[in-house]
């Protein structure tokens, strides 16, 4: 009895702990928000909008803009450097951006200095006000996001400048692509990447250059994580496995997309919806009650499952988890339509095949290149039996 009590003890004890936690976090986003959105005045100077900024958050857009020697600085001498490098600086910090942050910015300056915010994420917000160019705001109670007045007319300038137009839409093409290319390969290093995007692109491609704008892009809408293995998708969470499944596919090409539909797939909203998904998501919407439900998302956990490799099993104990079933003749059909859909889905293990395509592949190789494969080798088209006793037989 001792032993219970206290076991009940311990429960209640880390539960008031959570909830202090979360009423802690909760507190500091309401701190957070209120000081984002606190009210100001247009048309406002640099270092009027710098001076409500603690220290560190002045450290932020000091490390961002990578200004040398100022990190012992007091407030007023870094606030008074940035008032005279920032100008200065603006061309270089946007010639990292991609279409959607430089359109936003010249929308601002066309309308005299300040825009109604639009629907952006707390990461989003950090990024704009750690560049030291772009502020947010209430003006009578409408949340707006900013620029001094005396950046607008440099923006302006740099909207009329050609050349750096071009480089705004190169930009924005190899930061889709990137993303166009890991929704389908999931995992791949930064030398791979670096080719894949001078092929598609059809000229020589500067790393260096192309790494600084993904990183960049990624600290305003996260998507992609990299480590010591590449660059992943934000699905993926065991690169390495991803890597070792490539790795013992060497003989099998990556999957041949067309530009087209690596710049579609590199879109944050896509989901590739084809046939076999919309039939699964069709079924579930007219066979079971989905007033609670969002079959969409359902199906496309599915894919996200199929993608990391998991089993038949494990994608319908998910799904006996969030469906019904009222006899055993809707389970076996429900079961054909995820073996279909699991079939016709693009794996990141199988280079971007589908099982099908890889087993085709395999089978009829095309262009006379065989895909050598031992006899004692995983399957390449991701059964995960020997190929001996799968699509060698």
């Amino acid at each position: 009895m001792k032993e219970v009590n206290s076991n009940k003890q311990l429960d209640n004890m880390l539960r008031q702990a959570l909830e202090r936690a979360r009423q802690d976090t909760k507190k500091q986003e309401e701190k957070r928000e209120q000081k984002y959105w606190s009210e100001i005045k247009v048309p406002f100077r640099l270092d009027e909008a710098l001076s409500s900024y603690a220290k560190y958050e002045l450290d932020d857009i000091r490390r961002y803009l990578e200004i040398k020697n100022a990190s012992s600085l007091k407030k007023a001498d870094l606030i008074a450097l940035f008032q005279q490098e920032i100008p200065g600086l603006l061309k270089n910090v946007c010639s990292q951006w991609d279409l959607e942050r430089f359109s936003l910015l010249v929308k601002i300056a066309r309308n005299g200095g300040y825009l109604q915010a639009p629907e952006l994420e707390s990461d989003q917000i950090m990024y704009f006000r750690k560049t030291g160019m772009l502020f947010t705001g209430s003006i009578n109670g409408k949340r707006v996001i900013a620029v001094p007045d005396e950046l607008i007319e440099e923006i302006l300038t740099l909207e009329r400048d050609l050349h750096f137009r071009g480089i705004i839409k190169r930009n924005t093409e190899w930061i889709k692509l990137t993303h166009g290319l890991l929704y389908y390969y999931g995992t791949l290093t930064a030398t791979e990447l670096g080719q894949m995007i001078e092929n598609y692109i059809k000229e020589p491609l500067r790393l260096h250059d192309y790494i600084q704008v993904l990183h960049d892009s990624d600290s305003y809408k996260k998507g992609i994580v990299s480590d010591d293995v590449g660059y992943s998708n934000r699905r993926v969470f065991d690169p390495k496995r991803v890597k070792y499944e490539h790795q013992a596919r060497k003989d099998v090409p990556f999957y041949p997309f067309t530009k087209e539909q690596l710049l579609e797939a590199g879109e944050p909203s896509f989901v590739d919806r084809n046939l076999s998904y919309i039939q699964l998501v069709n079924f579930i919407n007219q066979n079971f009650d989905t007033q609670k439900l969002d079959a969409d998302s359902i199906v496309e956990e599915c894919v996200y499952a199929t993608r990391i490799g998991q089993s038949l099993n494990d994608i319908l104990q998910y799904m006996s988890g969030v469906l019904v079933f009222d006899s055993e003749e809707s389970l076996q059909a429900l079961v054909d339509k995820v073996v279909n859909l699991m079939n016709n889905t693009k794996e990141w293990f199988l280079k971007g095949h589908t099982s099908i395509e890889l087993r085709n592949l395999t089978e009829n190789p095309v262009n006379n290149t065989t895909i050598k494969v031992g006899r004692n080798a995983p399957c390449p088209c991701g059964s995960g039996k020997k190929f001996k006793k799968c699509c060698g037989r």
